[in-house]
């Protein structure tokens, strides 16, 4: 340890004239025991341990310059000072650490705690402080840079400067004194966070936890983001090498070296809401900027936390009973978990307090409960408290590694079982936060059908590439429109939890509405936000039961009153990383109810050896090569005349040809000698399996049989395949509506001779002595004399893949159109037609109930007379004083009118309801109702638990009712319905339901527009045309 001579220091200033004289200002004194003061500061053109011990031997000029530096006054300064309270010696750390040895400057940092702790008094120069009394209050304007305080108590080096001495006396920019720490302990502790006992006796015999004593210096700040760690080694006693220019890997280090000596568990409690995922390590002590209210637990305490933790979820009810202010339990089985948890937590206090860390990550026990959202979530309880209950952390398994994530499940929720104490190895590595997965867009077939990609929500990308975090819960919605049909769609893409999820919403809006594209892609991004968890559920079950590599998955969403449907398949192409193909069919008729994911089959290596153009599926895969380098697998033509494009019908292998794509591009008119449909020509060289078979015969190729023993040697091969580029691919999406389920010649295989061989490449004969390959059949030979075409891939392109019109859907559509007509159709004056109106009216409202699931309504809310009122809203002329509600309504009338219903929880926030416009009759209908039912659960489900159950039954009914629904007439039930549910559960006023529903109903207005609509069906011959007609009729029917 280098110490400054006091008196040394002031004599060589007195006589600094005396060129000549040379002072011994700083000495070696080693473990010597002194008296020392020490001087902490805050950093400003500081002097130099080389500039101290040279100053007497620079020039006049270079001399004064140093001597006028704030730093050398600062030290002139705090010399006499200490020879004023006595001390012959004075430590700083500008000029007493020769900072050109590192090894002197790592030996400083990781004993600056103990010098500072061992020195008699602490100086605190506070440079920024003019008055002559210490602040005892922020102020912005004289200390704006700094939160209102004296910039020395936002740096990183004077936390453990504060700590560490015993005496601290504050001297303000004059060097004049204006307190002390012992004194101002409450004030610093405003400042600092940091209590006014250890303010005043230090940490020794405190029981401070990491994260508190972390919390400290998250607001501080250093020049250097190592010293940002180095500067907390002195206050968890631990020490590590120095190694400027490794950024925030040595706040990584420090913590790792804080878990090899403490079993202190606060440390993975940082905070909780940040974004960033990965390593259960913090990046930076900024992470715990709010936790300093955290305290240990030790082991043996953990089992009685962990038992009080438990006894706030209702796991096991009822499991107990409420008498004045304590809870007793009464569920026997409940209880008894709790005992054996606590025995548990016992018999683990060795593995509680132990602590190993490895490249396979921090081993240590802790009791984990599975989360209900994902089978991949998990919550971790920790040993440490915040508020009198135990901190929680999220993680996630991926593969073999486990990561910490945000904190996303609600408390609102209950838990669903008991925790379990389980040997974890959390992932540490500064990299595990880099876990990035790509999304690659193929939208050029939803181009080809009119609809442009409008733009991305939250945030753009080029190009068709994103990349998302597979730990973050990532989320990107790319925007389709057709802006002449006023359509839209949106595609979603990301990752829930290591989780990877596609799915697509159409738009609900009215062709009349004009709706802008960031609109939509606003309210889509926020409800996909909000399903994000049950959208991964689902895609991880369909992944699990198709576990091969081939497998894609397509969702099919349909278009509103259209004969189309966007259609979206996707499927992993390397590793991890997924492709996404958006394209746009004609709706085979299937879009009744909600649509679940469907699986199809692509070949994974698309962009391999056979080079297909687009998603595509070889059929049979007999014979394995290789085409410039690359595996590809292809099949024998069977005795087949097979050319290159050929399509048709395939059954077992054997391709019946219907025609082929080049001449049908000759008969259009494309030029098929184009850069754009030029076949791909390659070389073929021998499976590896046998490439030791003809290291002699160049010209000769082997493909692999991997159906039998008896291989192909082909001489002088040659691969061509269709080309593999965007205009192609566009060209088979025009072929795609006439060429629905057909198969295509991708890749033929041609040459000269061909024989059959052995595993060794000896030439194999047949029973009768005769090469079973030595005389190919004619179905080989291709046009060209002396060309063999013995292979070839046929594949199923996804493009022409598409389910059959549902005649079913069409003869449905019918009749919802003759119900709605006979809702529509007036009363006569003849007895006999009024008679039949009236039952074609009461057939009409009974299929109408039974299509859109009002039974299930009727079990929870009464009786909905919507569509018996539907007939006279249908009117021009409606009667003004309307229709009375059904008898069953009469005796129990509705406890809240439409009126005060929306004055009470302002359900429907649309721009038109202040101005007293009259709002869908259908909410009319059932809002109250929904109330009092709600009303009526409470009063008959006095235990929660009950009517929590009552609650999840009626939102899947509802949910399941409101999906089959053109115009989602009750998605504004469903979330009302959950809001009373809470409000009436919580005893307080339901809050606001965030629902933007606008749409108002004009019947009449509909019905004109049906009956225009329905004079051009009955004009209009075209197949299309009339089924384009008849979706939108129907559809205006529904709405």
């Amino acid at each position: 340890m280098k110490l400054l001579n006091v008196e040394n220091v002031l004599k060589r200033e007195q006589d600094i004239q005396r060129a000549q004289v040379e002072y011994d200002v700083i000495k070696e004194l080693g473990d010597k025991i002194v008296s020392y003061a020490i001087l902490s500061h805050r950093w400003e053109v500081e002097v130099t341990y080389k500039e101290m011990i040279g100053l007497m031997k620079m020039d006049g000029q270079q001399r004064e310059e140093v001597r006028n530096r704030v730093g050398y006054q600062k030290i002139i300064k705090s010399c006499e000072q200490a020879r004023r309270d006595g001390y012959e010696w004075l430590w700083s750390d500008t000029c007493c650490i020769d900072k050109r040895s590192s090894a002197e400057l790592s030996e400083a940092i990781n004993s600056m705690y103990q010098w500072y702790q061992d020195a008699q008094v602490c100086y605190g120069y506070l440079n920024d402080v003019e008055g002559t009394t210490f602040p005892m209050k922020k102020n912005h304007e004289t200390y704006a840079k700094s939160d209102g305080w004296p910039e020395w108590f936002t740096r990183g080096w004077t936390l453990q400067e504060l700590i560490a001495p015993k005496q601290i006396e504050f001297f303000n920019k004059n060097w004049a004194p204006i307190g002390n720490k012992r004194h101002l302990a409450p004030v610093l502790e405003n400042i600092t966070n940091i209590p006014c006992n250890v303010l005043r006796d230090g940490l020794v015999g405190k029981r401070l936890s990491v994260a508190q004593i972390m919390s400290w210096a998250a607001y501080r700040r250093t020049t250097r983001i190592e010293d940002r760690a180095y500067s907390l080694m002195g206050l968890f006693e631990v020490n590590m090498p120095m190694v400027y220019g490794e950024g925030k890997k040595a706040f990584h280090r420090l913590q790792l070296e804080i878990i090899r000596k403490s079993n202190d568990q606060s440390i993975f409690a940082w905070d909780q809401g940040m974004i960033r995922t990965g390593s259960v390590l913090a990046e930076d002590p900024g992470d715990f900027l709010i936790c300093g209210g955290i305290q240990k637990v030790e082991p043996d305490e953990f089992g009685d936390y962990l038992v009080e933790y438990m006894k706030l979820y209702h796991l096991g009810n009822p499991w107990f009973i409420q008498h004045n202010s304590r809870k007793i339990s009464i569920n026997p089985i409940h209880r008894s978990k709790l005992k054996r948890l606590k025995r548990n937590a016992r018999a683990l206090t060795q593995q509680l307090r132990t602590f190993t860390v490895s490249n396979a990550g921090i081993q240590v026990c802790l009791p984990v409960i599975p989360l209900p959202d994902s089978p991949f979530h998990f919550q971790v309880i920790l040993a440490c408290i915040r508020d009198s209950s135990l901190v929680t952390i999220d993680i996630v398994y991926s593969g073999s590694n486990i990561y910490r994530v945000p904190s996303i499940f609600q408390s609102t929720f209950w838990l669903k079982a008991y925790p379990k104490f389980t040997t974890l190895h959390l992932a540490h590595n500064q990299d595990v936060n880099e876990k990035r997965r790509k999304f690659t867009l193929d939208d050029m077939y939803a181009s080809f059908h009119g609809f442009n990609r409008c733009g991305t929500y939250p945030h753009e990308f080029t190009g068709n590439t994103v990349t998302l975090s597979s730990l973050t819960n990532g989320l990107v919605v790319v925007v389709y429109a057709k802006k002449d049909a006023g359509c839209y769609f949106a595609v979603g893409f990301g990752y829930y939890l290591v989780q990877s999820w596609v799915h697509v919403i159409c738009d609900r809006y009215l062709p009349t509405q004009e709706v802008h594209w960031e609109h939509f892609g606003r309210s889509a991004y926020d409800q996909l936000w909000r399903e994000r968890a049950e959208h991964a559920r689902n895609m991880f079950q369909i992944e699990h039961a198709h576990l091969t590599r081939d497998a894609h998955f397509v969702k099919h969403a349909h278009l509103p009153q259209s004969i189309w449907a966007t259609r979206v398949v996707w499927g992993r192409w390397e590793l991890d990383n997924f492709r996404v193909m958006v394209d746009i069919e004609q709706c085979p008729g299937c879009c009744d109810g909600p649509q679940k994911i469907t699986t199809t089959i692509n070949d994974w290596d698309t962009w391999g050896g056979l080079g297909m153009p687009g998603l595509m599926s070889t059929v049979f895969r007999t014979h394995s090569l290789k085409l410039d380098g690359w595996v590809a697998q292809v099949d024998k033509c069977s005795g087949q005349q097979i050319k290159l494009g050929d399509y048709g019908d395939c059954v077992d292998g054997i391709l019946t040809c219907t025609g082929n794509i080049y001449d049908d591009m000759w008969i259009l008119g494309i030029d098929r000698e184009g850069p754009a449909c030029r076949p791909i020509v390659s070389g073929v060289s021998s499976d590896t399996r046998l490439i030791h078979c003809m290291k002699n015969q160049t010209d000769v190729a082997i493909a692999y049989d991997m159906t039998g023993d008896t291989h192909l040697a082909l001489h002088q091969a040659r691969g061509i395949s269709l080309p593999p580029n965007d205009d192609f691919m566009l060209l088979l999406t025009a072929f795609s509506i006439r060429l629905v389920g057909k198969h295509l010649v991708t890749t033929i295989i041609q040459c000269s001779d061909l024989y059959g061989v052995d595993q060794n490449g000896n030439r194999r004969d047949s029973g009768d002595g005769e090469l079973s390959y030595s005389m190919p059949e004619s179905g080989h030979r291709s046009t060209g004399s002396g060309v063999l075409t013995p292979l070839c891939a046929i594949a199923s392109p996804q493009v022409w893949r598409r389910e059959p019109l549902c005649a079913w859907r069409r003869k449905q559509f019918k009749s919802i159109r003759e119900h709605f007509y006979a809702l529509h159709q007036p009363t006569g004056p003849e007895l006999r037609l009024k008679f039949a109106n009236r039952q074609k009216k009461d057939r009409a409202v009974k299929f109408f109930s039974e299509m859109f699931g009002l039974e299930y309504l009727r079990i929870y809310m009464g009786e909905i007379t919507f569509f018996a009122r539907l007939p006279w809203m249908m009117e021009t002329n409606p009667p003004s004083d309307g229709l009375s509600l059904s008898a069953a309504e009469d005796e129990n009338p509705p406890t809240l009118s439409r009126a005060n219903w929306v004055t009470r929880y302002n359900l429907l926030r649309g721009n038109q309801q202040s101005q007293g416009v009259r709002l869908d009759e259908r909410h009319e209908a059932v809002l109250p109702l929904l109330d009092r039912r709600c009303q009526t659960l409470r009063a008959q489900c006095k235990q929660t638990y009950r009517y929590a159950a009552e609650k999840q039954k009626v939102e899947c009914e509802v949910k399941s009712i409101s999906q089959t629904l053109g115009a989602g007439l009750l998605k504004p039930l469903l979330t009302t319905f959950r809001n009373l549910c809470c409000a009436l559960e919580h005893g307080r006023a339901a809050g606001r339901a965030n629902i933007d529903y606008d749409r108002q109903l004009n019947a009449p207005s509909v019905v004109q527009e049906i009956q225009a609509l329905q004079v051009k069906l009955d004009a209009v011959q075209d197949e299309d045309e009339q089924r384009a007609l008849e979706e939108d009729i129907t559809g205006k029917a529904r709405i």
